[in-house]
């Protein structure tokens, strides 16, 4: 069984560890090869997404399950496949027989690196006599090629939300859409609500190393993509693991319902369905991870009594909104919005419980052109202050990855955009508790997490952000 290890830990000892030396030599064996050989680096990249131009593509193309309850079980296999194609990549080089992906854990809070890319993603050129280029670094990223961190803002890596959230998924209708995505068939453009996982820390760490990484369409071309996408299919393993509550959907729809297609090292085809990658140490999969503690302190057997008290299938109801759009371009912006008392499913399932009402707050289609930053979204945050000073007002990270893709209409695509739910219950008591909460003035205050690159501010190509409508759901 393959053991996938965690590359800081590789790092610190050997900034050139074998187990990533052997990687940069196969990347940059896999990049030799033509674009139409399943295990070149193209290929394998294209699996994800290619530019919008770029055509015909092979079925085995832009395939990436996002916003979706597929997002999980689809990368797993994407990562077995690419994992066995370097792996023998590294056979036929003459390295081990036994090599893993490593999984890069940013939010490793024992770890005061964890957000930066480790070296060997930097370097140059390898230890290798004659020192040839390194094929781990990526030239287009916008940060962490200096070996800067690459994140801003805590809830970028923050797991808390992710692993504390009650159900695997859920229909996407005003609140959160669960830990792994809503419920949807085939799901590649990226629209839609998304789940925890998927936004934050997946989409934030994508966001935050931007270039390549910044969109489905050339996410895979960077070396990192595969290692940051390991520790995400950890913490699957983690959240299952935390809490007894916790469990895959049983439903026959995602358990069997789509098989999706890949080749493997020889080039062969293959299919997979969710239901043969539930378990990542059975056959055919047979890999573990070095680690899968809890890093929240999770209570085996414990459910926090929100959760018992809240009805799984409530219906949350629209409580307020805002009337126009909010745009977006890379500076502080702010929306306010009136609330008014629930008068339906949400007033219905309240009586008869002491429980308080469950909060969300959503950013509903937002749409745009490639963007160079995310923003941290935060909740009646005081006029002129810095928001460092109020951490306890931050709602989430809207990381804005796959923006371009999830606007952009055409015969397969509706073009609506992205669409963020964040549970905002505790931020509510807060400000209630404090007298600052004015139902008739709730306001949302979008901070951009980094300055727009060099590079790209000299193009002038920044680009709008619109986020179509902000409301607030009660559950």
């Amino acid at each position: 069984m393959r053991t996938r290890k965690d590359v800081w830990k590789l790092s610190t000892s050997n900034p050139w560890h074998p187990d990533l030396l052997w990687y940069a030599r196969a990347v940059a064996d896999m990049q030799t090869r033509a674009a139409d050989d399943p295990t070149s680096w193209t290929y394998q990249a294209a699996i994800h997404g290619i530019p919008q131009d770029n055509n015909p593509q092979p079925r085995f193309w832009v395939q990436c399950q996002h916003n979706s309850w597929f997002f999980l079980p689809w990368h797993r296999m994407y990562l077995f496949y690419f994992e066995q194609i370097v792996a023998a990549t590294i056979v036929k080089l003459g390295g081990p027989s036994d090599w893993a992906l490593p999984y890069w854990n940013y939010s490793d809070p024992t770890n005061p690196s964890a957000t930066q890319l480790p070296p060997a993603f930097f370097a140059p050129t390898l230890p290798d006599p004659g020192s040839p280029a390194n094929a781990l670094l990526d030239a287009n990223r916008d940060r962490g090629n200096s070996g800067e961190s690459v994140t801003s803002n805590p809830s970028q890596t923050n797991l808390t939300p992710a692993l504390t959230e009650s159900q695997f998924s859920v229909a996407a209708t005003g609140g959160v859409a669960g830990f792994g995505g809503p419920i949807t068939g085939f799901h590649h453009d990226g629209t839609g609500a998304m789940g925890v996982l998927d936004r934050s820390p997946h989409g934030s760490i994508h966001m935050a190393i931007n270039g390549d990484m910044g969109a489905f369409e050339t996410a895979a071309l960077d070396p990192i993509f595969w290692l940051h996408h390991a520790n995400i299919d950890r913490l699957w393993n983690v959240w299952l693991k935390r809490d007894p509550t916790h469990t895959n959907p049983p439903d026959a729809t995602w358990l069997t319902g789509l098989a999706f297609e890949f080749h493997d090292a020889a080039k062969s085809e293959a299919a997979m369905t969710s239901s043969q990658v539930v378990d990542n140490t059975a056959s055919p999969l047979s890999y573990q991870y070095e680690d899968e503690s809890d890093p929240i302190g999770g209570v085996a057997g414990f459910v926090a009594p929100r959760r018992l008290a809240m009805a799984a299938d409530s219906i949350p109801e629209m409580v307020g909104a805002t009337a126009k759009p909010v745009t977006l371009s890379g500076k502080a912006a702010s929306a306010s919005f009136a609330v008014t008392p629930p008068t339906g499913p949400a007033r219905l399932a309240a009586v008869g419980t002491a429980a308080p009402p469950r909060t969300y707050l959503n950013l509903e289609n937002v749409t745009g052109p490639r963007h160079h930053t995310s923003y941290s979204v935060y909740v009646n945050l005081p006029a002129n202050e810095s928001a460092d000073k109020h951490p306890e007002l931050l709602a989430g990270n809207m990381p804005l990855f796959g923006l371009a893709e999830a606007s952009r209409a055409d015969q397969r695509h509706s073009g609506s955009g992205l669409h963020y739910a964040y549970e905002i219950s505790d931020i509510v008591r807060r400000l209630q508790q404090k007298g600052d909460w004015d139902a008739k003035n709730v306001r949302v205050t979008f901070i951009p997490d980094y300055d727009v690159p060099k590079r790209v501010s000299l193009t002038g190509a920044v680009g709008e952000v619109q986020v179509g409508r902000i409301s607030l759901y009660h559950k």
